[in-house]
């Protein structure tokens, strides 16, 4: 099945490390502005810390675009990049990770600091819940009237989602399915039909 994991919920694990807390919060988001709205949440319910270090995908873990992260007064390069790594290393998608760092008072190092964030970026994944976000695409497909119930149990016996219609001269039906399952589908269809109809991509 096509698709990465997501957060399944809202999630924290806390670390002490020389007296300062580290705390990951997080959260699934679907976009960059998804992500901004609970990094204000985590400020609002963990006040006062001394960093409030980011990392983001928002978006699909190869989508480059939906990459972020902040060091947030870190030294640059101890606290936002190695946790977005983290994320990348999983493979996890639609993901924010806020870690909250109240100072303890002893100066960790920049070697320091990125072993810390990364391990309480590692640690919140492992008992992180998740579920599986299915990739779909969109496909379009024209049949003509005699071939609607051949094309009609085809595409349920596939598990395709019809998301439009046209009924015209001829049919015009716009489906998303699993990438994985067009070849089988187009397979199928074609038998049906006596090679009438198959997908094309919508672009």
């Amino acid at each position: 099945m096509a698709g990465y994991p997501i957060p399944a919920r809202d999630h924290e694990h806390e670390l002490v490390i020389k007296q300062s807390r580290f705390i990951a919060c997080v959260a699934a988001v679907a976009d960059s502005a998804a992500a901004q709205q609970f990094l204000l949440r985590v400020k609002q319910r963990w006040p006062g810390a001394s960093h409030y270090c980011t990392a983001a995908i928002a978006g699909a873990p190869e989508d480059s675009q939906s990459y972020a992260c902040s060091d947030d007064g870190e030294p640059s390069g101890t606290a936002g990049r190695p946790m977005l790594n983290v994320l990348l290393n999983q493979r996890i998608g639609e993901i924010a990770v806020v870690v909250v760092r109240y100072f303890g008072g002893i100066k960790l190092g920049t070697g320091g600091l990125q072993r810390a964030y990364t391990q309480v970026v590692v640690e919140s994944l492992k008992s992180l819940p998740v579920s599986h976000r299915v990739v779909r695409r969109r496909y379009q497909l024209r049949c003509d009237y005699a071939d609607q119930s051949a094309v009609d149990y085809v595409l349920h016996r596939h598990q395709a989602m019809l998301i439009a219609s046209d009924y015209g001269a001829s049919i015009h039906l716009t489906i998303s399915l699993e990438p994985e399952k067009r070849d089988m589908l187009d397979t199928d269809l074609l038998a049906q039909t006596q090679g009438r109809v198959q997908t094309e991509a919508t672009g």
